[in-house]
C-alpha cells in the first residue's frame, strides 16, 4: 500500500511541475487616440498576440486626416498585435472665410478642398490671403493647418463731369466691373466746342475700359477761336489754324454732310437734306437728270455760300477750299505725318509753309524721317486724323476733309482730301451724305 501511495504522489507532482512550465499566451495593451479636429472609431483595449485590430480616423467639419504619428496615412488602418501600440490620429485643419464683399463656398473631396470665392454685387474679387489669385483655388492638404481667407474690393468708380459750357452723354456715373467698356460724349453748349478731357486725351466720344483703379474725368470745353497761316501759297489763300467746331488745332471738330451747315447725329441719305431720301434723287448741285429727284439738274458745281459750312460758321469771307486749293496745299507746302503732334497724342499731317522749292510737295509718310530743320515754332497747320461718319459710327485712323467741289461726273459725291499715314490723295471723293471735316480758308 505505501509503495503505491508515494507513486501516485510522485505522479501527481510531475504534473503539477509540467503545468507550472507550460508558457502563458502573451497579451499587448492597444491605445488610439486622436488630436483635435477628428475623432478615431475602433476599440482600444487588451488584445492577444497576434489578433488584428482596425481603426478608422474620422475628421470633424473643417479638417481632413493628415497621418498617423508613425507616419502612416492609411484609413482605415488594420493593425497586427505583436507588441504594445500607442498612436495618435492627426488632422489637419482648413479653413477659408472672406473680407467684406464677398463669400467662399467650400467643396471637399479627400484630402483635397476646392475654394470658390464669390463677390457681391459691386465688388470684385481680388486675391487669397496668400497672394495666390487663383479662383476657384484646389488644395491639397499637406501637414500644417491652412487658413485662408478671400479678399475682395469695391468695383471702380467712374466719376464723369462737364466744365463750364457743357454736359456729358453716354454711361452713368457708378461703379463699373473690370473689363467693361464705357463710351463718353462731351456736348458743348451752343456757341462753345470741346477742347479734351482733364487728362489730355481728345477723343470725343471717348471709350474707356474699366480697371481696378477709380476713374474721374473732367470734359473741358472753350469758345471756337479761328486764326489763319500764311502758308506761302501762290494763290495767296490762307488756311485756318483749326476745324470747324475745334478749340485748337488738334481736336477734330465738327462732322458736316456736304452741303449742310448744321452738325447731327445720323448722316445718311434718308438725313441728308438735298435729296429725297436717295442717292439718285438729288434736289441741287446736280447735273444729271438720272441722279435728280423726277430729272431734276443744275448748273451748280461748287457750294453757294448759304450752303457752305465755314461761311456759316465764321461769316463773309471765310469758306470750305475747293478741289483746286487743296491740290495747291498738296503741291506747294511740305506734309510730315505724326503721331504725337505737340505732345497730344494726337495723329495726322503737319503742314509746313515749305523752306526751298525742293520741299514743296513733298510729303513725309510714317516710315519716313522728316527734315531736322522743320519744327513747331515755323508756319504750319496740322490736320488731325479725325475720320468721318457714316450713319452714327466714326473712326480717326485717317483724315477726310471736305473740298467745296462737286463730282460732276458723279453728282452724288463730292470732293475732298483723305489721308492716311502712308497715303495722301488730295482729290479723293465721298458721298455727300457722310460727315466730314472742315477746314476753313480766307481767300485774298
Amino acid at each position: 500500500m505505501r509503495r503505491l501511495f508515494w507513486a501516485a504522489m510522485g505522479i501527481a507532482l510531475i504534473s503539477m511541475v509540467f503545468a507550472n512550465c507550460k508558457e502563458e499566451e502573451p497579451t499587448y495593451t492597444v491605445q488610439v487616440t486622436a488630436t483635435e479636429g477628428g475623432t478615431v472609431e475602433g476599440q482600444n483595449g487588451e488584445y492577444k498576440e497576434g489578433e488584428t485590430v482596425v481603426f478608422t480616423a474620422v475628421p470633424a467639419d473643417g479638417y481632413c486626416f493628415s497621418q498617423w504619428s508613425d507616419g502612416s496615412t492609411d484609413n482605415p488602418r488594420s493593425i497586427v498585435t505583436t507588441s504594445d501600440i500607442s498612436l495618435t490620429a492627426k488632422f489637419i485643419g482648413v479653413s477659408a472665410t472672406a473680407t467684406e464683399g464677398g463669400t467662399v463656398e467650400t467643396q471637399k473631396d479627400g484630402n483635397t478642398f476646392v475654394f470658390t470665392a464669390t463677390p457681391s454685387d459691386g465688388y470684385y474679387f481680388t486675391q487669397w490671403s496668400d497672394g495666390s489669385t487663383d479662383n476657384p483655388r484646389t488644395i491639397t492638404i499637406s501637414a500644417s493647418d491652412i487658413t485662408l481667407e478671400a479678399q475682395f474690393a469695391q468695383n471702380a468708380l467712374i466719376t464723369i463731369t462737364a466744365g463750364s459750357n457743357g454736359t456729358i452723354g453716354g454711361s452713368d456715373n457708378g461703379r463699373y466691373a473690370q473689363g467693361e467698356t464705357l463710351t463718353l460724349t462731351a456736348i458743348p453748349a451752343m456757341g462753345y466746342c470741346f477742347s479734351q478731357w482733364s487728362d489730355g486725351n481728345i477723343n470725343n466720344p471717348r471709350e474707356i475700359t474699366v480697371g481696378k483703379d477709380d476713374i474721374s474725368l473732367t470734359a473741358e470745353f472753350a469758345k471756337p477761336t479761328i486764326a489763319t497761316v500764311d502758308l506761302g501759297l501762290e494763290s495767296g489763300t490762307h488756311w485756318a489754324t483749326c476745324n470747324i467746331g475745334a478749340a485748337n488745332p488738334w481736336n477734330y471738330g465738327d462732322y458736316y454732310a456736304w452741303g449742310e451747315t448744321q452738325t447731327k447725329d445720323d448722316y445718311y441719305w434718308d438725313s441728308y437734306k438735298y435729296c429725297k431720301g436717295d442717292n439718285d434723287w438729288l434736289t441741287k448741285y446736280c447735273n444729271d437728270a438720272e441722279e435728280g429727284y423726277n430729272g431734276f439738274t443744275d448748273t451748280l458745281t461748287t457750294l453757294e455760300a448759304a450752303d457752305d459750312a465755314a461761311t456759316a460758321a465764321f461769316g463773309e469771307g471765310w469758306a470750305m477750299p475747293t478741289k483746286a486749293e487743296w491740290k495747291e496745299l498738296y503741291s506747294q507746302c511740305y506734309w510730315v505725318w505724326t503721331e504725337n503732334y505737340n505732345n497730344r497724342n494726337a495723329r495726322g499731317y503737319i503742314v509746313y509753309k515749305a523752306k526751298s522749292a525742293d520741299d514743296k510737295g513733298r510729303h513725309v509718310y510714317d516710315n519716313g524721317t522728316p527734315s531736322a530743320s522743320y519744327s513747331l515754332t515755323d508756319a504750319h497747320i496740322f490736320l488731325p486724323a479725325s475720320g468721318g461718319r457714316i450713319f452714327t459710327s466714326a473712326g480717326s485712323s485717317s483724315g477726310y476733309y471736305w473740298s467745296a467741289s462737286l463730282v460732276t461726273s458723279s453728282p452724288n459725291i463730292a470732293y475732298n482730301c483723305g489721308f492716311y499715314s502712308s497715303k495722301l490723295e488730295p482729290s479723293d471723293f465721298s458721298s455727300r451724305c457722310c460727315g466730314l471735316s472742315v477746314r476753313p480758308v480766307k481767300r485774298p
